[in-house]
């Protein structure tokens, strides 16, 4: 129960050419899959966008470093350590609350295959001269209610229109950099 996936492919950008892809949340999906997208498309932008339960706000994630914790084992991607994103995360967090829409910036995408799937994409825009992003969203409102329900656990949540136009906000804003 993944947020994430309904609001990439609800997203559509004016005077954009955007490719989606979901993901399953699986090593050798990503592995198999990624970089052979992003080379194939060789984008200037990149949004990766996955889901933050225990947060009711979104995070702009500002770096990712070389590790992916699976099966509580660390291994090691590629050489570098770890990439930061060329983009202002506070700047774009900033934004956003203008906006009333909850944002914070954060210093790191986790131990996980958000981590790890940021880190491909840095990785990728050193090479490419691109520029990156992670973006974590929290469960849906209405999402959420429907996890209380089932499950009796309580999640923060965001309705979906606010992550939808904090998307839209965050691909302005970084047009309104590239392009001028």
């Amino acid at each position: 129960m993944n947020p994430s996936a309904q609001i990439v492919e609800e997203i559509n950008i004016k005077n954009a050419i955007i490719k989606k892809e979901i993901f399953e949340v699986k090593q050798t999906t990503i592995e198999n899959n990624y970089l052979k997208i992003l080379n194939s498309f060789n984008p200037n932008i990149i949004l990766n966008i996955g889901l933050n339960a225990n947060l009711g706000v979104i995070q702009l994630e500002t770096f990712a470093i070389n590790s992916l914790k699976d099966k509580n084992t660390f291994s090691t991607i590629s050489s570098s350590i770890g990439y930061s994103t060329k983009l202002n995360t506070e700047q774009l967090a900033n934004v956003l609350c203008m906006n009333n829409i909850p944002a914070v910036r954060s210093d790191h995408a986790g131990n996980y295959f958000c981590n790890y799937i940021y880190y491909q994409s840095l990785e990728w825009c050193k090479k490419n001269n691109g520029n990156a992003l992670f973006i974590h969203i929290p469960f849906t409102t209405k999402l959420a209610s429907e996890i209380i329900l089932k499950e009796n656990k309580i999640y923060p949540s965001l309705e979906k229109e606010k992550i939808q136009k904090a998307i839209h906000i965050i691909i302005d804003e970084i047009q309104k950099k590239e392009w001028s």
